[in-house]
């Protein structure tokens, strides 16, 4: 699947930059909630579809809403609720064949 980040574009049709793609690896590479969180919403295509896009389009179960965060007094990060779920490597799979089959928007 690391071939995709090369043949992914941003939403201007440029190819993505190394902080998206190494985003993206990290979750390939290590598909979990943390790891969701970051690439989630990297946009893969010309159109703007991001990869929590892409599985929503793909599975109607794909959760709709994600991680829910507060601060605490020390400005701290908690998670309050974490993603109900997120792609295992077979839906992943999927996600990059669908993204990839997209037609360009003319």
């Amino acid at each position: 699947m690391i071939y995709a980040l090369d043949q992914f574009t941003d939403s201007l049709g440029e190819p993505l930059r190394d902080f998206s793609k190494g985003r993206l690896a990290a979750f390939f590479a290590d598909p979990r909630a943390s790891t969701w969180e970051d690439a989630h919403g990297v946009a893969l295509n010309a159109q703007g579809l991001t990869l929590w896009q892409a599985w929503i389009a793909l599975d109607p179960d794909a959760p709709r809403e994600g991680r829910h965060v507060t601060i605490d007094p020390w400005d701290r990060v908690l998670v309050v609720k974490e993603w109900a779920r997120v792609p295992n490597v077979s839906e992943l799979t999927q996600l990059v064949s669908f993204v990839l089959s997209q037609k360009p928007v003319q």
